[in-house]
């Protein structure tokens, strides 16, 4: 077979490959099971008199202690998403000290929580599975990439999230998109390093463009009584806390123009091809 029929070949697959998965509404799914435990976030500004004010290394950490329950990711190739809590999700944070969640919802329908591009780079895995089982003695904990096991504790975890697609999923999914102002682009880089019930993340937000998780902490830990909701004041001393729950499901779906510009250019890639071949 001559070299540019075998491209046509593989071209007019590639076009049904991608027609065919647009057909049958591919996602992309990150699933919690039960996920609880307690969370501290600091380093996300400097503590001066009395007010924390913004740092300038655009990074902060997120402590997850006392971890229970699952979370399988299925990494998404980058594209463009609709973003959607599927019926019967929660997603809750308590961080004020009253018994009670103070961030996050509830879906009691399908709810489309946001959209926009997003991509996963700097990893090859296609597939993450967390598994806290250590606190309380319900079991052992693991980690598996691809569906192997990896040695605890995992030190190594690393990727970058295309900005829009992180500030988009993440502050629909917790009630902080009023928080967030004008066009988001660029990346952030995630570290993570795991051990029996505790993962430790670094965020880094220095390749982001526009609004930040950064600048939504400064302003919950600044808040004055009252200022958002029913929120009591911040602390103003640069660490967020409190506890957390999540169970449901979260999927990324293609958006159709997406697919479509796929589709479009590998057919006429296709016929190109063809053409020069005859």
């Amino acid at each position: 077979m001559k070299k540019s029929v075998m491209f046509a070949a593989v071209a007019t697959a590639l076009t049904a490959a991608s027609s065919a998965s647009f057909a049958a509404g591919s996602a992309y799914s990150t699933t919690f099971t039960n996920l609880t435990g307690n969370f501290v976030i600091s380093g996300f500004g400097t503590d001066t008199a009395g007010a924390t004010l913004p740092d300038a290394d655009k990074s902060f950490s997120v402590t997850l202690s006392q971890v229970n329950g699952k979370v399988t990711i299925e990494v998404p190739v980058a594209s463009e998403y609709k973003f959607v809590a599927k019926a019967g999700s929660q997603m809750l944070v308590d961080f004020d000290g009253v018994p009670g969640p103070d961030l996050g919802a509830a879906y009691g329908a399908n709810t489309v929580i946001g959209s926009g591009p997003l991509s996963v780079t700097n990893t090859s895995t296609k597939l993450v599975e967390f598994d806290f089982g250590n606190f309380n003695g319900a079991g052992s904990t693991s980690l598996k990439l691809d569906g192997v096991s990896q040695a605890l504790p995992y030190t190594t975890g690393n990727i970058t999230v295309s900005g829009a697609g992180a500030t988009t999923l993440f502050g629909s999914l917790f009630g902080l998109s009023s928080f967030l102002s004008g066009p988001v682009s660029g990346t952030v880089d995630i570290d993570y390093t795991l051990s029996d019930d505790t993962i430790v993340i670094d965020i880094d937000e220095t390749n982001l463009v526009g609004g930040s998780f950064e600048n939504i902490l400064l302003a919950l830990d600044n808040m004055a009584a009252g200022q958002f909701g029913p929120f009591a004041a911040g602390n103003r001393n640069g660490i967020i806390d409190g506890n957390f729950f999540t169970n449901g499901v979260i999927t990324a779906v293609p958006e159709p123009t997406s697919m479509a510009l796929i589709g479009l250019g590998l057919a006429g890639l296709a016929a190109v091809r063809r053409r020069k071949a005859a």
